[in-house]
């Protein structure tokens, strides 16, 4: 039984498919198999990847006729049978040492279910500042306390350079095949059920950036997904872990409101507002930003989404002696 199944689902991407597989083939670690999914791809993927099945007995082609990542990925697991799973996907570029530190690290941690990497950003697209901070942010989250507080945020580690027990999917199940962001929705509801992530600092893979990129075109990773994913587990936690504080919003624009709403929708009562700005929001308790209660007293959901805010509001909450995922948490 190879120790390390790879799953590399792909669709209508002969252009970087050959590359992406190589960084494979190429790995120091070669105790792993390779199960390429091909997604229903109309281009020449199909015969690039056939070609690797002939020249290297580790690496196998499947075929899944229903589109969509999550359903080619599930087939993946279904035909798994290493003890730990990695993930690639057809765009990106695995640095020749990924497989063997994430093995090694592993198997000297065994409370770590999932395990990710850092990413180099490589991008074609001319304004691609907001992936670029997007992949900075991911960057910056390591331990498991820092995967665990910021999963609200966004999904905080890169899909394509995770490694994870196989024993997890047996347990927690795999990916949803619903209109959402599957990784996202995947990491939460393993969280949710205690499964602890951690990052290596180095940079083990290569993320490629383009126009045609799921990310940016498919909207199961719209705005509106990600938050209509994360909601859900959201309100379960604060639920049960915090329902005996009163529940304070940061932040009274629009689209907080809007959060709000979807948030009371699934069972969370609001207490109050607060802001940086005094803006009153019918119905509900305003309270201002230098007069919130003291630790342990309520709790704080930040809603505010302009970029680069979440750690100035994080730095804000820690100065009054609040604690990120004790006291507050970061959700936009």
């Amino acid at each position: 039984m190879a120790f390390v199944s790879v799953l590399l689902p792909f669709r209508d991407s002969a252009a970087t498919l050959d590359a992406a597989i190589a960084s494979i083939a190429q790995q120091s670690y070669s105790d792993w198999k390779m199960l390429l999914i091909d997604n229903a791809s109309t281009d020449e993927g199909s015969s690039v990847a056939q070609r690797w099945t002939e020249s290297d007995p580790r690496i196998t082609l499947l075929h899944e006729p229903r589109i969509g990542i999550a359903h080619a990925l599930n087939t993946g697991l279904d035909h798994s049978q290493g003890k730990y799973i990695a993930r690639m996907d057809a765009d990106d570029i695995s640095h020749p040492e990924r497989l063997a530190k994430q093995v090694v690290y592993l198997d000297a941690n065994p409370e770590i279910g999932v395990l990710g990497t850092r990413t180099a950003f490589v991008s074609t697209v001319e304004e691609s500042r907001g992936m670029r901070a997007f992949v900075d942010w991911q960057n910056g989250i390591i331990t498991p306390n820092e995967h665990d507080v910021k999963r609200f945020v966004d999904a905080p580690l890169a899909h394509p350079s995770v490694m994870f027990r196989r024993e997890l999917v047996e347990r927690h199940g795999g990916y949803s095949t619903e209109p959402l962001p599957e990784d996202h929705e995947l990491w939460l509801r393993w969280m949710d059920a205690g499964v602890r992530f951690a990052k290596l600092p180095e940079e083990l893979l290569t993320w490629n950036d383009h126009d045609q990129r799921l990310s940016r075109t498919h909207p199961n990773y719209s705005v509106d997904a990600f938050f209509t994913t994360k909601v859900k587990w959201l309100a379960k936690w604060l639920k049960g872990t915090l329902s005996a504080r009163p529940m304070i919003i940061a932040g009274t624009s629009g689209l907080c409101r809007e959060r709000t709403a979807q948030l009371e929708v699934e069972g969370v009562p609001i207490h109050a507002f607060t802001d940086v700005k005094p803006r009153e929001v019918p119905g509900y308790a305003f309270i201002p930003h230098d007069a919130l209660p003291s630790a342990g007293e309520t709790f704080i959901v930040s809603f505010i989404s302009q970029r680069g805010t979440g750690d100035r509001i994080a730095q804000f909450f820690e100065s009054r002696g609040l604690v990120e995922g004790v006291d507050f948490i970061l959700a936009a």
